[in-house]
């Protein structure tokens, strides 16, 4: 190898050093440049990202609160409705206890009644044993004895 081609092969190898540098420039700037895009990118999508958790939260909470106030609500109306069911039963079990209670007296007023006419009945079969009241004829007759005792004002006298 002379000097000319050592001077060819160094300007050749100038050149290509020369385009070397120019290439890895480029690629450093593109390189730069991709990581700035890919910088911004990634501060958009933390942008983004705590856009949407905040506008995420928010509306969980919206919704929470939304839910709340309905089940605050239905608790309410479910209470009311334990209220009106709790007087209605107590409403009736007292009208039905006033009623069984009426029943009864009624019932003890038949019965004291029929008790009287039980009892009146066997006065009346005891004084015909006894021959206190017997049959005249076509007439019912009383003995009253000698001297009649007068039960009450009216005009009644004991039989004897």
């Amino acid at each position: 190898m002379d000097s000319n081609d050592l001077q060819e092969l160094a300007l050749r190898m100038a050149a290509f050093t020369d385009l070397l540098e120019q290439r890895a420039d480029r690629v450093a700037d593109i390189t730069e440049t991709n990581a700035h895009a890919v910088e911004s990118a990634a501060v958009t999508l933390v942008e983004q990202g705590r856009s949407l958790s905040t506008s995420v939260a928010s509306a969980i909470r919206d919704e929470t609160r939304n839910a709340m106030q309905a089940l605050h609500a239905e608790t309410k109306a479910l209470r009311s409705a334990q209220l009106r069911f709790t007087t209605i039963a107590s409403l009736a079990l007292l009208i039905a206890a006033a009623v069984a209670a009426g029943g009864s007296a009624w019932m003890m007023w038949r019965s004291h009644q029929e008790l009287q006419r039980a009892e009146f009945a066997q006065g009346v079969l005891e004084a015909t044993r006894s021959g206190a009241i017997t049959m005249c004829g076509d007439q019912v007759c009383v003995r009253v004895g000698n001297k009649p005792k007068r039960a009450n004002a009216d005009g009644y006298v004991i039989a004897e």
